[in-house]
């Protein structure tokens, strides 16, 4: 995982090198020529799919500081997931609740959700052309990170009874690793809502950014790039045995994304 991130950040860097080209000091990034239209704030929301199979949702609001520079805050929120998480499913039906078994990730404990508050600043070295529209160039943003975690239940089977929801102790690994028979599938989300601890943070984010659209109002962008995340505490997602091999935990989290961004210019 380590190599991916540092081989993905090392091509975004060519890629921004390979991009640069100055514009001329009378010009707004958003000109395509000298009719152009000078925008000095822009709102757009923010979908977002990360490593592995993470997926966060967010509002970016910037300021134009000069022709090429924006300033901007980010607040998103999503979750986190471990790169060893695998999903299985007992496939039966329950008769006592003549309920369907649910699919389950086996060897979890904990899910992580986190609420980040970015700043950070926009860059564009190359003007948008006019045939294309397409402005490129890099941002990068810092800030604050709040956890929230959430212990993860499993649906287990009793004899001629309905299953109930346990969460995983350190005495109970047998229930959630070595006897799978008795598993029905993951308890419901709500369940365990009670206990969700909270786990400050920091977290970076670096990326190249692709701007659509040479005269729009509508704000349409791609971001493309590589996400460090920090938490103090415990935040444990896995369970570490012999029968979940590779898996470590780390309160260091290191994503590549993939950013959209839509909304408006003023």
């Amino acid at each position: 995982m380590y190599r991916l991130t540092l081989t993905f950040c090392f091509l975004l860097s060519a890629l921004v090198v390979a991009a640069q080209q100055q514009l001329p000091g009378d010009r707004n990034i958003y000109n395509a020529n000298p009719i152009g239209v000078v925008y000095n704030h822009e709102l757009t929301f923010n979908v977002a799919i990360a490593t592995p199979r993470n997926f966060f949702l967010g509002v970016r609001s910037g300021r134009l500081i000069t022709y090429d520079r924006t300033r901007f805050w980010t607040l998103t929120f999503g979750d986190i997931r471990h790169s060893r998480e695998r999903r299985e499913n007992p496939d039966r039906v329950n008769v006592v609740s003549n309920r369907v078994s649910r699919a389950y990730v086996f060897g979890k404990q904990n899910q992580l959700y986190a609420l980040r508050l970015g700043f950070g600043t926009k860059r564009f070295l190359s003007e948008k052309a006019s045939e294309r529209g397409v402005a490129i160039g890099y941002s990068y943003e810092f800030g604050p990170s709040l956890g929230f975690l959430k212990p993860y239940y499993l649906e287990i089977e009793r004899a001629d009874a309905a299953p109930v929801d346990v969460r995983y102790t350190g005495d109970n690994a047998d229930v959630f690793l070595d006897n799978q028979v008795n598993v029905f599938g993951a308890s419901a989300w709500t369940v365990g809502l009670e206990e969700v601890g909270i786990r400050p943070g920091v977290h970076a984010k670096f990326a190249t950014h692709f701007g659509f659209g040479a005269y729009d109002e509508t704000a349409k962008s791609l971001e493309a790039g590589v996400m460090a995340e920090y938490f103090v505490g415990n935040t444990d997602l896995m369970i570490e045995s012999s029968l979940t091999p590779g898996v470590t935990n780390s309160p260091l989290y290191l994503s590549l994304f993939i950013n959209v961004q839509i909304g408006k210019r003023w």
